[in-house]
């Protein structure tokens, strides 16, 4: 036998070659389905905060009363905001607007003359 080289590849290297690309297929596809998850929680997120600071906005400059609704979104996700004021007479107004969908919660408090 001489050193002489051979041409072309094995089956094991090719093998090898498949491992390895599947493998980083997969690592791709896993990345792509979290990053499906998080664009979804933080656009549910800005409607979320986009709902309570309307409510806020509402609850200043209107009737201050403790109140809640409902509101579905376009893609089906259902928002529900409660709202409750505190304090008053002569005192600073307490604002709280928390808004829940799903097993998530945001909520803003603030404060308004009377």
């Amino acid at each position: 036998m001489t050193g002489r080289p051979t041409e072309g590849v094995s089956v094991v290297e090719a093998l090898a070659a498949g491992a390895l690309a599947g493998l980083a297929v997969a690592g791709l596809a896993g990345s792509a389905a979290l990053a499906t998850r998080s664009l979804g929680l933080a656009r549910d997120t800005s409607v979320a905060l986009a709902l309570a600071t309307a409510q806020l906005e509402t609850l200043r400059g209107g009737a201050r009363a403790d109140g809640s609704d409902t509101i579905v979104a376009a893609n089906g996700t259902r928002f529900t905001r409660r709202w409750h004021v505190t304090g008053g007479r002569g005192e600073p107004v307490g604002l709280n607007v928390e808004v829940s969908w799903g097993e998530r919660t945001l909520g803003l408090v603030t404060a308004a003359f009377p």
